[in-house]
């Protein structure tokens, strides 16, 4: 019968294997169950280094059943990528070059990430 705690540790193995691929060996990833989350999020700690990957009740459901793929856990790790230009997006009181800067930064890690994947 599987568990949360087995749960908890195929995120983990998952945000092991992706973050050394999108850049995010410095970050500190936490796992919690929040009730409130319909199924997966992570939190925006913009621009600090410490969020945390939220699944559900419904998430936990389908990956006993084997329903949860791996690259959901990628899809919320990739938000801390496009976070930071999400808060610029949404502060009211935002410069065009800060957005830019945000745009150029997030360019440049993608392409960073796809360059490590060629080697």
């Amino acid at each position: 019968m599987k568990k949360e705690k087995d749960f908890k540790n195929w995120i983990k193995k998952q945000i092991d294997f992706y973050s050394p691929i999108l850049g995010l060996e410095l970050h500190k990833i936490d796992i919690e169950k929040k009730t409130t989350t319909e199924y997966m999020a992570i939190t925006c700690t913009y621009p600090y280094l410490d969020p945390t990957v939220w699944y559900s009740q419904k998430a936990f459901n389908d990956w006993k059943q084997g329903k949860l793929e791996p690259d959901r856990i990628c899809h919320e790790l990739c938000h801390i990528l496009t976070d930071p230009l999400y808060c610029k997006a949404t502060n009211r009181y935002v410069s065009v070059d800060e957005i830019k800067d945000e745009r150029e930064k997030l360019t440049d890690i993608i392409s960073a990430i796809i360059r490590k994947l060629k080697s």
